[in-house]
């Protein structure tokens, strides 16, 4: 079953809290969870029986998903590369890459000169193509900051480098 996966509680958690408020959301995600007890109660499910359950309950392809924390065990680690807003211009590109094998959607917050933010998210599909994503921001004001998931709720191995700053 799920606990025979080769990695502890804490790990099987994490993923699944990241699924159920990251990925797919509380009620999508409790839906599909009450699919699984329901289709597998009093039987011996395997990991592929709640993947497959989870997917039918949902409509959702989560392979990678499954890949990145169950299969490979990959790490994430996604990064601000650069930030580009020529003087006078309307709007900045943010550029991000994923270093790493495990993909998650993009969460980015872009905080003005002003100190007002705007925050953006960006599907896991994104990093299907490329590991690396440019991105516009649409705005008159000046860019002083770019924080990639500014709630902290993904395992990224290396924070430092979720985060741009406007020189000064």
């Amino acid at each position: 079953h799920i606990l025979s996966l080769p990695f502890n509680m804490l790990g099987i958690g994490v993923a699944l809290n990241i699924l159920r408020e990251t990925v797919m959301g509380r009620e999508l995600f409790d839906h599909a969870f009450k699919t699984y007890c329901e289709r597998w109660k009093f039987k011996h499910p395997t990991p592929a029986d709640f993947f497959r359950t989870m997917e039918d309950a949902t409509g959702a392809d989560l392979a990678w998903f499954w890949r990145g924390w169950f299969i490979e065990g990959a790490n994430l680690d996604q990064a601000v590369d650069e930030v580009r807003q020529p003087k006078g211009r309307s709007a900045g590109v943010v550029t991000f890459t994923n270093r790493e094998r495990m993909v998650m959607p993009l969460e980015f917050t872009v905080t003005f000169v002003d100190e007002t933010t705007e925050t953006q998210s960006l599907p896991v599909q994104v990093w299907f193509t490329s590991d690396r994503v440019q991105r516009r921001v649409a705005t008159r004001k000046e860019i002083a900051r770019v924080d990639i998931d500014p709630r902290k709720v993904l395992p990224d191995i290396s924070r430092t480098n979720n985060k741009w700053v406007k020189a000064e």
